[in-house]
């Protein structure tokens, strides 16, 4: 049996105690579970500290002294590492310090004091904010001990405790400083913001304190939310040196088990590796993520063996507010493969730094090749039936290309030699554009999109495949298959960057693919204009919502001539009758709600689905279509409250849906367009009143809020879930019930304002936004809470463009009116309060005026009262009676639909 380094138990067994203090027994055994290869020595010291009855914690030490020099010990605060901590009384100079002291524990084993020396002649070297100053040392009987400055406050793991019942994208800056109880606040609060921002000041503080600490020879090697305090005063401090490895650079590659939290560990330290700086740096990450995220990146079931494979969940799943750069941040911090990590503590810094100042980062994503590699070997039997795939889409053109080498050795001399020639080179243009298109388009498009962790390497695999496409045309710009390859994947690509609030890069990229399949010109071959048809439509849906009307008109145009181009031609059927079928639907999505061709258009959107389906029932594409022409027709009939027309056709839009196989490879998947025809149908129920539809209702919430779990990058499925709890929120509001108003609407408006943030160019996201402002605020004020009101009021009047959106503010502030005139209570200052809630109202309504006023305006209510005595008020009443103008209603599209009130 091989030995064991004395100094190595002696680190390990400080470290097991400390585990063995802080979660007990099942600590400690995750401890030892983790220490394989030391566990027998260790459960042999072990027993040796429970024979002397040293094991308990509260176990007090008959002959360890109750003074210690000038100090006095009072209580003890804690332990950790190689020393106890206890509050003690400096009676010199009559103050409270902190004093640490070699755990009694250790003190019966040889060395145990000499290297807590050590630790005292390293810490008192530092001095840093971010690092408890020394204030004293001494030594007596033996024992040596150094008093520090005494600390109050909360550990990060306290705090995120404190905070894990909450959603951490719904936290604010301010939410962590009420949680740690602080006091004071200077002019430039670092938790002022979001709670991102709030986190990240925080750890931009320890990784700059670390930083210190790794200039003077000294690794931590236990950097964990239970060893960084937030004082009472604000103020970010890294306790504990107990277990740090205390020496000159040599020292720091020096090998062997080293003691510390297994979940916050890094790869190296579990395989007994050597540590440097790059070993805290993923620790300081870690502890970031467990801030940001409210739980650890690997729980206490995790095992060690995920951590040493690098199988990070994604932080942005856990909380939405991240930012993508801070993600990459955290991810390089806490790369499984050290060469990959920061260099050093203050290129961690710097990067933290960066983005919080919206500064470019260092840190990129790692390329798609090793992500995908990363991934297969995380998930060993999906990766070998995805390879599986792609090698037989691989093989089967290196086949065809063989087979036809064959025969052309067959012929003549000088023949064989050209044709070969010309069929090598055409064999290899060919095997590559179906590499291309299995390895990255499909491979990104139709495969990792529906993966819910893949979704950000399915859009760099489409964007490292429209690279390839670049490259290639410079040197084959008339190849027609590469062409229409090309601008598929181009539309493919689109569609991902538009979920994930890129909108401008993708209507960018389906420009571009229009160009590569001829732009506007008619004399190019038919698989361009065919192909060109798709990339036109969807230019024009996405032109759509982001309020280009105009250039969207123009774009369905440029789709209509290119199918009159190819009328006639037989081998374009069934291309022609499905892109039609895409035109005619995108048409009648974006048509006014008074066009009498609406009608028409629907119709005839789903007479062409139907007889698609109908020559392929198998077809889940086909399917799909239908479901959307009937369930968008249904959803316009409802909005002209004509009921009994729009029942069948969400039946059989139903049925259709339901029938669609769950694996089908569509987007949206089967699941989503059930939750759409789901809401469409209670929504209908929930307009008449009538409580059928409360379990369609409740059906599609359940539907969406699976779907924003398993894609959580996507906006429009974050805006649909957003939809589906205001349509439930609106039948709480028929029922009266308004604490369900206000539960469900606070949390759409979060998630709405989350897309909107994200995606400014998506018209109806504003649309949303409004409706769900609108709604939260009439049950605040229902239920007498004036000061949420108010801040509702307040976001209303932010949607500053929409003439609406500020009529409905100046309602809101009228009722704050109504509300305060109602307390009981009212505050000293009631009367300023009443004036300046008359000034908000007023200000809004004349905003509302000079942006078009919009519809309606009905200034009979008696809630208008406060101001009619006001000649600002008759004068605009005077003046939208005479210069009434229409505003156009909500489009009729799949998302977030609702009847209008």
């Amino acid at each position: 049996m091989a030995r064991v380094d004395p100094d190595r138990l002696e680190e390990l067994l400080a470290a097991a105690l400390a585990e063995l203090d802080g979660g007990g027994e099942a600590a400690l055994q995750r401890f030892l579970a983790a220490h394989a290869a030391k566990r027998p020595a260790l459960e042999r010291a072990l027993a040796r500290v429970r024979q002397m009855g040293l094991a308990n914690p509260t176990t007090k030490v008959a002959d360890f002294p109750e003074r210690l020099g000038e100090f006095r010990l009072l209580r003890r605060l804690g332990s950790g590492g190689m020393g106890v901590v206890y509050e003690a009384e400096q009676e010199s100079l009559g103050r409270r310090v902190a004093l640490k002291v070699v755990r009694p524990e250790l003190l019966y084993f040889e060395g145990a004091r000499e290297r807590f020396r050590r630790e005292i002649e390293a810490v008192a070297r530092l001095q840093h904010p971010a690092i408890v100053p020394v204030l004293a040392s001494g030594e007596q009987d033996g024992v040596p001990y150094y008093a520090m400055e005494l600390l109050h406050g909360l550990t990060l793991h306290e705090l995120t405790q404190q905070l894990r019942e909450r959603r951490p994208d719904e936290l604010r800056g301010r939410d962590l400083r009420s949680a740690a109880g602080l006091t004071g606040e200077s002019g430039t609060d670092p938790f002022d913001g979001a709670y991102w921002q709030a986190a990240t000041r925080l750890l931009l503080t320890i990784a700059l304190g670390v930083r210190h600490v790794h200039l003077r020879g000294i690794v931590h090697r236990d950097i964990k939310p239970g060893n960084v305090m937030l004082t009472r005063e604000g103020r970010a401090v890294l306790l504990d040196f107990g277990v740090a490895m205390v020496g000159g650079p040599s020292e720091f590659t020096r090998t062997g088990h080293t003691p510390g939290s297994p979940a916050f560990m890094s790869p190296e330290q579990l395989r007994g590796a050597s540590v440097d700086e790059r070993t805290d740096v993923y620790s300081l990450g870690a502890t970031l993520w467990q801030l940001l995220a409210l739980e650890a990146p690997f729980g206490p079931q995790a095992g060690t063996d995920r951590i040493v494979r690098g199988d990070l969940p994604s932080l942005r799943s856990k909380n939405r507010e991240v930012p993508r750069e801070l993600e990459i941040v955290v991810q390089k911090a806490m790369d499984v493969d050290r060469e990959r990590r920061y260099d050093d503590m203050q290129a961690f810094a710097d990067d933290l730094g960066a983005v919080l100042q919206r500064r470019p980062i260092a840190a990129r994503r790692l390329p798609p090749t090793l992500r995908l590699l990363r991934w297969s070997q995380r998930h060993r039997i999906a990766a070998t039936a995805l390879a599986c795939l792609l090698l037989a889409g691989l093989l089967l053109p290196a086949v065809a290309a063989w087979r036809e080498a064959t025969l052309n050795r067959q012929l003549g001399q000088l023949n064989q030699q050209l044709a070969q020639a010309v069929a090598d080179a055409d064999a290899s243009l060919d095997t590559t554009l179906d590499a291309i298109a299995s390895l990255l388009v499909r491979l990104g498009e139709e495969r990792l999109r529906h993966v819910p962790a893949a979704r950000e390497l399915a859009v760099e695999s489409l964007a490292e495949a429209c690279g390839m496409y670049r490259q290639l045309l410079t040197q084959h710009p008339t190849h027609v298959r590469m062409r229409v390859d090309a601008g598929k994947a181009l539309s493919r690509y689109a569609d991902l960057l538009a979920r994930i609030g890129e909108a401008r890069q993708g209507i960018a990229a389906l420009r571009e693919g229009i160009a590569v399949l001829g732009g506007s010109r008619g004399d190019v071959p038919g698989e361009l204009v065919q192909a060109r048809v798709y990339l036109q439509v969807n230019l024009g849906r996405a032109l759509f919502l982001g309020r280009e009307d105009q250039a969207a008109a123009v774009a369905l145009d440029a789709a209509e001539a290119d199918l009159a181009r190819l009328a006639g031609a037989p081998q374009f059927a069934r291309g022609v009758g499905l892109a039609r079928l895409y035109l005619r639907m995108a048409r009648a999505d974006h048509a006014a709600a008074d066009d009498p061709q609406t009608l028409p258009k629907y119709q005839a959107a789903i007479d062409a689905a139907r007889g698609l389906l109908a020559g392929a029932p198998q077809d889940a594409e086909f399917g799909a279509l239908l479901v959307d022409a009937l369930d968008n027709l249904a959803t316009w009939l409802t909005a002209q409250e004509r009921y009994d027309e729009a029942v069948p056709l969400l039946d059989e839009a139903l049925r259709t849906a339901r029938a669609i196989p769950a694996d089908a490879r569509i987007w949206p998947p089967p699941t989503l367009r059930v939750a759409d025809v789901l809401e469409t149908l209670g929504n209908l129920h929930v307009s008449r009143r009538d409580l059928a539809g409360v379990p369609h209702l409740k059906e599609c919430l359940a539907l969406r809020e699976q779907a924003a779990k398993d894609h959580p990058t996507d906006l429009f499925v974050r805006s649909d879930l957003a939809g589906a709890l205001h349509n439930l929120a609106r039948l709480n509001s028929y029922q009266e019930q308004d604490e369900l108003v206000v539960e469900r609407l606070t949390r759409a408006v979060e998630l709405q304002r989350q897309v909107v943030a994200e995606l400014p160019t998506f018209r109806q996201g504003h649309d949303y936004l409004l409706r769900h402002l609108t709604l939260l605020g009439s049950a605040q004020a229902n239920l007498g809470r004036r000061a949420d009101a108010e801040r509702t009021a307040a976001e209303l009047a932010g949607l500053d463009r929409d003439p609406v959106a500020r009529r409905r503010a100046a309602r809101l502030w009228l009722r704050c009116v109504q509300l305060l005139a109602a307390e009981t209570n009212p505050p000293a200052d009631a009367a300023a309060r009443r004036a300046t809630f008359l000034r908000e109202a007023m200000a809004n309504l004349e905003a509302a005026e000079r942006l078009g006023w919009g519809s309606g305006g009905n200034f009979a209510d008696r809630l208008y009262d406060p101001l009619r005595t006001d000649p600002a008020f008759a004068g605009l009443v005077e003046r939208v009676r005479e210069r009434h103008t229409a505003v156009s209603p909500p489009s009729t599209s799949n998302a977030n639909r609702e009847i209008p009130r």
